[in-house]
């Protein structure tokens, strides 16, 4: 309801609405020339000697008449010719002013009939002339109505001398007929603005349509184009990293060797023993980095889809074991008890162990990361009631905000309360075992209630272990 109001007010103010105006007030000229001929010639004939019973005037009269409706069309026939030929890139204001002057023009020449058409003392002449004036204006009404002043340069005329036809008899019929000749255009009147000004507002809610529309697929394209731009630049950033593998690793790995060898004095006495304990803190620093690199590294191959995986056959408690040897000691630092349960069932995994020794590791070091000293950490192997394998780890840590549950799966995403400045981690985590279980069809997600723990599930479906399955069948 307010926006139509906006828009019948701003109607006035929009040059396509005036164009539409000026457009319908020429197709309304148009319409009015089709029918004039016939109307004025059968007005004169009515009115003259042939037919006396309703005027009888002479012919020469009726000839006045038609010859001057005639002229005055074909000077709306010039206007518009003139129009047509014009009309792009004009004024519209000054065309619907002229055209409004064609229009009075034409009705000045029908008001030439109550002149020259009437019969002194002749009611039924009075009374037709009176109906037939009326008629044209009523055909003004519903061809004209596009815009009141229009209406009212066709109207105008014709109405004006009616009336002072009629009331220059004094006679008391001519008398009742000029008084509906004012009324009558009352009423006329308020209908033309009404109509006009639904025809104004139409226009104006159709152009605010096309506005709107241009505006959204311009708005599409250009969220198409940013949409493209943010790709072929994410595109980049990781293709550039998966290609960094080598060039990252080398030296770190390099750092790493002949940091053991200082702090292992392999190759002699280091001197001061404080040199051998910085040896020790740059392998320990080096460690630490290469595997935030390899993290890095592995999101992005993900991303890039450059990450490839070799399912082989995976004794689940083994390679349980082995993954959590990193775990055991951080774990017992922070005076943690951490278990491993592996049901008979999903002892056997068809997967591809390195991923999923990472799958494993990231979990369980977010629970021992973030569970507060002597908490207790959970990790489970198992089939669940679809057959799937199942790896949960549960931790009765801090939790985390159902609403912040979603972030923490993005690549350098971390969550207020639980990943936080003081714990540390650059939100690689959870992305990274995200994506090893997409790659094996599966799937990630969490359960988690603030102040009473954490539970993290991967699932890998039942057609990676049922393919072993039926290796072993065969």
């Amino acid at each position: 309801m307010v926006r139509d109001e906006q828009i019948a007010h701003g109607s006035s103010g929009d040059p396509r609405v005036m164009e539409v105006r000026v457009g319908r007030a020429a197709k309304a000229i148009r319409q009015t020339l089709s029918g004039s001929p016939l109307w004025v010639c059968f007005f004169a004939l009515m009115c003259s000697e042939p037919l006396s019973f309703l005027g009888g005037v002479s012919p020469l009269n009726a000839f006045a008449v038609i010859v001057a409706v005639t002229a005055a069309s074909g000077v709306a026939v010039l206007v518009l010719h003139a129009f047509e030929r014009r009309r792009k890139g004009s004024d519209h204001a000054h065309w619907l002013t002229r055209l409004q002057a064609a229009s009075a023009l034409m009705s000045a020449a029908w008001g030439c009939a109550p002149w020259l058409l009437w019969r002194g003392g002749d009611p039924s002449n009075h009374v037709f002339i009176a109906l037939m004036c009326l008629a044209v204006v009523t055909r003004f009404l519903v061809i004209r109505s596009n815009y009141a002043g229009f209406f009212i340069a066709s109207y105008g005329p014709i109405a004006v001398v009616l009336f002072v036809r009629c009331v220059s008899t004094l006679a008391p019929l001519d008398l009742v007929l000029a008084l509906l000749v004012p009324l009558y255009a009352v009423q006329m009147y308020f209908d033309s603005v009404r109509i006009s000004h639904w025809w104004d507002q139409e226009a104006a809610i159709r152009f605010s349509h096309e506005d709107l529309t241009h505006q959204l697929e311009d708005a599409r394209d250009e969220a198409l184009m940013k949409r493209a731009e943010a790709e072929a630049a994410n595109a980049s950033k990781t293709s550039f990293l998966a290609n960094m593998s080598h060039e990252l690793r080398t030296p770190l790995n390099a750092i790493l060797g002949f940091s053991e060898i200082i702090a292992r004095e392999c190759l002699g006495p280091v001197g001061s023993p404080r040199y051998k304990e910085y040896a020790g803190d740059i392998h320990s620093s080096g460690a630490h980095l290469l595997s935030l690199i390899n993290d890095l590294l592995d999101v992005a191959k993900i991303e890039a889809g450059r990450m490839e995986i070799e399912p082989q056959i995976v004794e689940t408690a083994h390679a349980l074991e082995s993954a959590l040897k990193l775990m055991h000691p951080k774990a017992r630092e922070k005076r943690q008890t951490l278990a491993v349960t592996v049901e008979d069932d999903a002892a056997i995994l068809y997967a591809d162990e390195r991923a999923f020794k990472q799958i494993v590791i990231n979990m369980v070091s977010n629970s021992v990361k973030f569970t507060q000293e002597g908490g207790a950490v959970e990790v489970f192997a198992r089939r669940n009631a679809a057959g799937h394998f199942e790896l949960v780890v549960a931790d009765n840590g801090p939790g985390i905000p159902k609403d912040k549950i979603d972030r923490i799966f993005r690549p350098f995403s971390r969550v207020d309360n639980r990943y936080d400045s003081e714990n540390g981690g650059t939100g690689l985590g959870l992305a990274l075992v995200r994506g090893l279980a997409e790659l094996h069809g599966g799937r990630v997600w969490m359960e988690t209630e603030t102040g009473k723990g954490t539970r993290v599930y991967v699932m890998l479906p039942i057609g990676a272990v049922a393919a072993f399955d039926e290796r072993k069948r065969a």
